[in-house]
């Protein structure tokens, strides 16, 4: 008879997880294009690129950067096709290049994911509010609700809104994905009606029009007879020194807020379990949005420039705002609601908005709970992490954990200078590196999952997802360097934080090795789990 010693223990099979598959084809691509965010990429795109770019192409940077991501996005559309479970890259490159790596490639996602909870929160405030409350209040002639947008871009105004977004995020997502997604769905929609409102606005006004808008609108609240020459004058009181000539240099480093944005088209390869028919949807739906988002880009940089004219954009980031009465420079949707004269139009351009400023946070917080999930799933975290409540089908206590840990990277973010916007994506593009590599590995490796898959396709007898994995790690090589060496990104001078990247990317090795050992003093060896694909 057996005795209870004599069992093999549970986690040499890894569970099923719970989850179930709710989200269609339409979730997903909202899903992805609302994680890459076009109006933020559009918003710091134009309020710094002109300034502090010398010589840079919007243009010729969006064709580049896209060229450079599209490899990436093939990538982790054919993994999540072949692998179509939650946790992404964790489940992809530990099956793959062993535990130990898809762990350290894995948990340094996680661990940015928790580090950047605060800032799309923050930007909720300083980016989406703000900017409607302003606009309504000069619209209206309403002193209170331009008191407001301008409390909103304050420290703790900033902070409070954030954590109402977090705790509701969390809230939303606790009760179900497909909540979540009703909700998404709405909101996306209302965001890219928006961005087209926009685009029309500047196709139909010309530069002195949009000048003579920007006067008109500001000259009441900043005191100034000709806001527009104020806002020259004091950018060449700052430094500005007029247009330079294009430069190809400063044009692959102005790419740095374009792949702040759209190199996270990825994000449904984390809630792989929740997909529906997610072996053809995920293989086509990151590239697809990487077209897309790329595709809007250029026509609204064509559009923005051709109506604000490339100068004043560039005057806008050095000028103090302050003399503008304003509490933080205008952003291009302002712009756009000034040039559109019409009180509705400026409400839908600047509402519309709102919602395009925190979009990173929704996936930030749902994919990093199951990566958790999937962590504890393998063993590698305590099994608290894995509980799914049985009504919602929802890991709740790894979303409470990512919600926890967001609040507290909220405050860091606001009230230190400890953490900027760019000084993590290194990190995240050495996990890139680690994945494309995967990828080229995939039929190598696991060559039962490679024959079985919708990717198994060659070109000359060599596997077209090895080439596509070795296109995209040179590309992201490349991405590396320009991350390195643009002066905005935080890395370049300051070797501390170099090594800050590589140490949070080396600690997954510790949280695999630390686990291993606790579980091996009882009788399990983790590394079973990883002989096979996670069951769904």
């Amino acid at each position: 008879m057996a005795t209870p010693s004599d069992r093999k223990p549970d986690v040499f099979v890894r569970k099923a997880s719970g989850l179930i598959r709710t989200a269609g084809t339409f979730d997903i691509l909202a899903y992805n294009i609302n994680f890459t965010s076009i109006g933020l990429l559009l918003l710091f795109l134009f309020l710094l690129g002109p300034a502090f770019y010398p010589g840079a192409s919007l243009a010729w940077a969006t064709v580049i950067c896209v060229a450079a991501i599209l490899p990436l996005s093939l990538v982790y559309g054919y993994l999540a096709s072949a692998m179509p479970r939650s946790g992404g890259d964790y489940v992809y490159v530990s099956r793959v290049m062993g535990p130990a790596i898809g762990m350290m490639s894995n948990w340094n996602m996680t661990m940015w994911w928790f580090f950047y909870g605060g800032v799309p929160s923050a930007f909720l405030a300083q980016f989406g509010l703000a900017p409607f409350f302003r606009t309504m209040g000069i619209y209206t002639g309403n002193e209170t609700l331009f008191d407001i947008g301008n409390w909103f871009t304050t420290t703790h105004g900033t902070f409070i809104l954030g954590t109402v977004l977090i705790i509701t995020l969390i809230a939303i997502f606790s009760i179900g994905t497909k909540a979540y997604f009703r909700v998404q769905n709405v909101l996306i929609l209302v965001a890219v009606a928006s961005t087209v409102v926009t685009i029309a606005v500047f196709l139909g006004s010309s530069q002195a029009e949009t000048i003579g808008a920007f006067n008109e609108r500001l000259s009441g609240i900043s005191g100034q007879a000709d806001p527009a020459a104020y806002v020259a004058q004091s950018a060449q009181d700052g430094g500005f020194e007029g247009l330079s000539p294009f430069s190809l240099y400063w044009t692959l480093l102005v790419m740095t807020w374009i792949y702040l944005n759209l190199s996270f088209m990825s994000s449904s390869a984390y809630i792989g379990s929740e997909v529906k028919n997610a072996r053809k949807l995920q293989l086509w739906s990151m590239p697809a949005t990487v077209i897309i988002v790329g595709f809007g880009v250029l026509l609204s940089v064509w559009a923005v420039i051709r109506s604000v004219g490339y100068e004043f954009l560039a005057q806008l980031g050095w000028a103090d705002p302050t003399g503008l009465g304003l509490d933080s420079a205008p952003t291009f949707q302002e712009l756009a609601a000034f040039a559109s004269d019409n009180t509705v139009l400026a409400f839908v351009i600047t509402f519309g908005f709102i919602f395009w400023s925190y979009a990173w946070l929704p996936g930030q917080i749902m994919n990093g709970s199951r990566n958790i999930f999937a962590y504890s799933i393998d063993g590698l975290l305590p099994g608290w992490f894995k509980q799914v409540n049985k009504s919602f089908h929802t890991p709740v206590n790894s979303l409470a954990t990512m919600g926890a840990m967001s609040i507290i990277a909220l405050a860091i973010y606001v009230y230190t200078d400890l953490f900027a916007t760019l000084v993590g994506i290194f990190g995240f593009i050495l996990s890139f590196i680690t994945i494309s590599i995967a990828a080229a590995l995939l039929p190598y490796r696991l060559p039962d999952v490679f024959e079985t898959s919708a990717v198994n396709q060659r070109i000359a007898g060599v596997p077209v997802i090895t080439i596509v994995g070795l296109v995209s790690a040179a590309a992201q090589v490349f991405m590396a360097w320009v991350f390195l060496t643009d002066p905005s990104a935080g890395l370049k001078g300051n070797p501390e934080m170099i090594v800050f990247n590589l140490v949070v990317f080396g600690s997954g090795l510790v949280v695999y090795y630390v686990a291993k050992f606790v579980q091996g003093r009882r009788g399990v060896d983790v590394a079973l789990s990883f002989k096979q694909v996670p069951e769904e």
